[in-house]
This record gives C-alpha cells, structure tokens and sequence, in this order.
C-alpha cells in the first residue's frame, strides 16, 4: 500500500471541502464593519508619513534599559542597548505599517464589493424580518430571478458549456460552492414548481420540456435555467412561478435564497478580503509574540 501523499488527491480533497464557502460576506462583515478597521484605509497613502515621523519613532521607541535586560548586555554597554532598542522599535513599527496596510486593503476591498444587503443585515432572519412585509410580487420576480442565476453560476459541471464567457475559474467556484444554498433551493423550487402545476390543473409530469431525460422526474437545472437567462417566450412562466412562491409559505425561503446569493456571491473578492485582513492581523501579532517572548524569556532568566 502507498502511504505516499498525492498532491492531485490532496487538491481534490481540497476542492470537495469547499473551504472558500466558509468565508461568507456575513462573516468578513463583522470585521469589515468595524469603524476603527474603515480607518485604516488611509495607512497605505499615509501610513509611512505617521508612523516613521521622528517624533512618533521617539515616542514609541523601547526602552534602552528593557532591552539590555531582555539580550542580558552589561551595564557598560549603553550605547549598544540604544541602539538595538532604536532598532527594534523600527521593525516593529514595520510590521505595523504593513500590518494596518492590508488591513486597508482588506477594508477596500469589503467597502467597494460586498453587497449592500450584507452590509445592512448581519443575518438571514434580519433580512427577513425587515424585508419580507415590504416586499410585493414584482419584488419576487426579480429576487427569485437573482436566485435561480447564483444558482446556475455554482453549476460548475454544466454553467461554462452554456455562457463559457461569463463563467469563473471552475476551481474558484468548486471551492466556494455553497452546498446549503444549492439544496434549499432545489427544495423551494421543486416545491413552487409543483404548486403552479396544481393551480393550473396539471402535475409535473405534463411538462416534459422540464424533465430529466433518463428519470422522467423535474429536473432542476431545465427549471431554474429560465428563470436566470429566460427568453421572451418564457417570460410569463417565470413571472406566474415567482407570484406563486409570494403566495406560498415559500415566501421566507425566496428571501433566505436571495441573502444567501449575495452572501456567496463574488467569491474571488471574498477570497481577497479575507487574505488581506489574515495578512493583516498576522502581521500585527508578530511583534506581539516577540515583545510576549522576550519578556518571559527575560523572566525566565531572572528566575533561575
């Protein structure tokens, strides 16, 4: 048996845990809305101007005598402590530019790309609370339409044969794609479906046009891919099919899709913004646990 590691099979596994659906709009959200964070969009214009003034540097630089303790130099070697505090304050000072610059840059990327839903609500049951008295039937086309086309972009076995230009990386979408959002909707939309067939007098079956060709059953994909790239001759369908889900108990199911859909969507800028602010903080941390170091392993010394 090879117990040797396959780097294809350890991409695969990669991409079947989907890793990049965990990193939601909502969950960048509760860092990008913090006011102090949208601050340090300005450090990259002028961070270096603040940080690395002369009177800033003396004001935050470390004590010559803390670290003559911390490196154990003797008490005649002064100058050297100056010098290597003068030092250490520099570079930490580095890692904080660099720091609160990705911070920023994360910052911008949230301001400019995340969905204004996502911003205004932290969550599917705000969403739903304020919006769904407010909402009206031509409201419905439009969210169920935006739906059903987040759901054909995670298509990514079928999506790129029909709109091959449209579509992103398929690796990007396969890491991204979000299986809870995919299987409510396929739920919702098979419930509707089935629902319209009853008010017009018929079921399922009377309609081959949306059936799966080998099982005879509804097939999702024939269903929804009107609703996101309908023709004109589809188009009353989709508007009885949307007023039908505004009837039905569907209704907060429509409006936990349409969160959801944007909460997903743009997954390549969610992969940015989350990079930017794990840089970020990564950076900030490094003179932390440095400074943590140095004082316990200075205790430590002492001790013994």
């Amino acid at each position: 048996m090879n117990n040797k590691l396959n780097p294809l099979r350890l991409w695969y596994v990669l991409l079947d845990s989907r890793p990049l659906s965990h990193i939601s709009w909502s969950s960048i959200r509760r860092i990008g809305q913090s006011r102090l964070l949208s601050l340090t969009i300005v450090v990259p214009f002028l961070g270096s101007v603040i940080l690395f003034n002369q009177a800033v540097v003396d004001l935050l630089s470390i004590s010559p005598e803390v670290v003559r303790r911390w490196f154990h130099l003797a008490s005649d070697r002064s100058e050297e402590a100056k010098v290597t505090a003068h030092a250490l304050t520099l570079s930490r000072l580095y890692f904080v530019y660099f720091g609160l610059s990705f911070l920023g840059f994360g910052s911008a990327v949230f301001a400019l790309f995340c969905p204004e839903s996502i911003k205004e609500y932290p969550s599917v049951t705000n969403y739903q609370s304020v919006e769904a008295p407010l909402a009206t039937k031509p409201r419905f086309r439009i969210l169920l339409r935006h739906a059903a086309h987040h759901f054909c972009f995670w298509q990514w076995r079928i999506y790129d044969d029909y709109f091959p230009l449209t579509a992103a990386s398929q690796a990007l979408r396969r890491l991204g794609e979000p299986v809870d959002f995919l299987r409510l909707f396929v739920a919702v939309i098979l419930e509707v479906y089935g629902e319209w067939c009853r008010k017009h007098g018929s079921v399922p079956d009377d309609h081959s046009q949306y059936q799966d060709d080998e099982s005879g059953l509804p097939d999702p994909w024939k269903l929804v891919r009107p609703m996101a790239f309908s023709r004109r001759t589809e188009e009353w369908w989709v508007d009885q099919v949307a007023d039908t889900s505004f009837d039905l108990e569907t209704r907060n199911d429509i409006l936990a899709l349409s969160y959801m859909a944007y909460d997903h969507s743009k997954p390549l800028w969610r992969l940015l913004a989350a990079s930017f602010y794990a840089c970020g903080f990564g950076l900030l941390l490094i003179p932390t646990f440095q400074t943590f170091y140095n004082v316990l392993s200075s205790l430590f010394a002492r001790a013994v």
